[in-house]
């Protein structure tokens, strides 16, 4: 039944559990694993709450939450730094002692979202404005390899709207196709840029860590990451188109990690990646009630 259809989003822990596995061959301190439990306990509650949310929406609520969502990535870039501090990344939302990174938590639902606005030809320009204020805040940051995978995702998601429009009549315009040329020259010039940051084992080079470990632990890490990804597509392929783009921005950052440019989502620690990917599929539910809801009416 098209009820039963999400079911298959479980197979997208997966890498959670590899996550766990992970930290135990990093031998990493008890606190890490507790915020790794917390975060996905937190990440389960935000999936349950999309799941089941049935409420209608006002016009416009879906760009006024992408709004939001990228104004909060912009929120590191005001972090005061001392003027002798060495230069550092701003890629952190600060909640007391925790320190969310802003890319891994918010990117994922700013891709659903637009997704879904770049299907409604009112809020094309929107969609367009949001993307593009997304990419440069990320650069600014700068975060090469969240850009770049914003911008390898981008085709995918101008394609899902052009399919969607040929039935709806609201095919995206020449103003949407173009956002891509500006991605492409943030995102060349963000990789030209300099990361201070040296890679850390379990949050960075997992696949390196568990294949250094034995061949079976690194092989079960990327099959964790294979199936995962696999499952979003298989999932776009049913009933929620957008999570197309959403696999090929996690499989960018995949490889990314592998070269130790940026954090391995979910299987490697950190509670915003987490956070992030249950925000994403909270959203991502919450859209697929609403079309399936909408379908039902229209028949």
């Amino acid at each position: 039944m098209m009820a039963d259809r999400s079911i298959g989003l479980w197979f997208s822990v997966v890498p959670v559990l590899a996550g766990f596995a992970v930290l135990v061959l990093a031998g990493v301190a008890l606190p890490l694993y507790l915020v790794q439990v917390g975060s996905l306990l937190l990440a389960a509650v935000l999936v349950w709450l999309g799941a089941r949310s049935k409420g209608d929406v006002l016009p416009g609520t879906l760009q006024a939450l992408a709004c939001l969502l990228v104004l909060l990535l912009g929120v590191p870039l005001l972090t005061v730094v001392p003027a002798d501090a060495p230069a550092q990344p701003l890629r952190w939302l600060q909640f007391g002692p925790l320190q969310l990174y802003s890319g891994s938590l918010l990117v994922p639902a700013i891709l659903v979202l637009t997704a879904q606005l770049l299907q409604q030809p009112a809020h094309q320009a929107a969609a367009c404005g949001i993307l593009l204020a997304t990419a440069v805040f990320l650069a600014l940051q700068p975060d090469a390899a969240q850009v770049l995978a914003l911008t390898i995702a981008f085709p995918l998601l101008y394609l899902q709207a052009c399919r969607s429009g040929d039935v709806t009549g609201g095919t995206p315009g020449l103003l949407s196709g173009l956002v891509f040329l500006p991605l492409l020259v943030l995102c060349y010039w963000t990789l030209r840029q300099q990361d201070g940051l040296s890679a850390v084992p379990y949050v960075e080079g997992v696949f390196a860590l568990a294949l250094d470990y034995a061949l079976w632990a690194g092989l079960a890490v990327i099959a964790s990451a294979v199936i995962m990804l696999l499952t979003l597509y298989r999932q776009s392929l049913l009933d929620q188109p957008w999570l197309a783009a959403v696999s090929v921005y996690y499989a960018v950052l995949y490889g990314g990690s592998v070269a130790g440019a940026t954090p391995a989502p979910l299987i490697g620690y950190g509670a915003a990646p987490v956070l992030g990917f249950g925000l994403m599929l909270a959203l991502s539910l919450w859209l697929r009630q609403r079309r399936l809801t909408e379908t039902a009416v229209s028949e």
